[in-house]
């Protein structure tokens, strides 16, 4: 049994929350034996991305064992992916604004990562561009849906 704890101390893997009850096992004796046999460990990386995580115990209809649930209460959302609006190829200096920002663009390291980090800066210089020349685009697409 040492081992095992061992191997959840070295992983830093934690216990989560049990909702729903104390134990997860029960025999049928009278007084009963109960137990927690049953449990969902989680590394931090989990944690951080499924914050809202918990285990919930279901009624146990034929087992000694309580079925636990595992609910992650959703996946974290980050910031929006980045969407080329064809819009942007209308306005008269849009093709030269992208040329100056790449060729102004200045990385070192092998050429997939030169061109990766081009990528990114172009993203962000777009994206801050967009919001300049057009404002907030997906309020305005909403609006224009109704």
């Amino acid at each position: 049994m040492m081992e095992f704890s061992d191997f959840i101390r070295d992983l830093n893997l934690v216990d989560l929350l049990l909702e729903g009850g104390l134990f997860t096992w029960s025999n049928t004796h009278t007084p009963p034996s109960m137990s927690v046999l049953d449990r969902s460990l989680i590394s931090l990386g989990w944690e951080e991305d499924f914050p809202e995580s918990v285990q919930r115990l279901l009624p146990r209809p034929v087992s000694d064992h309580f079925p636990v649930l595992l609910d992650s209460g959703g996946i974290k959302t980050g910031r929006a992916p980045f969407r080329f609006e064809n819009m942007w190829l209308k306005k008269e200096d849009f093709k030269d604004k992208v040329k100056t920002w790449w060729e102004d663009y200045s990385f070192e390291g092998r050429p997939s990562f030169i061109i990766a980090c081009k990528l990114t800066a172009l993203k962000e210089d777009l994206r801050a561009w967009n919001r300049q020349e057009f404002g907030d685009v997906g309020i305005r697409k909403k609006k224009s849906h109704r």
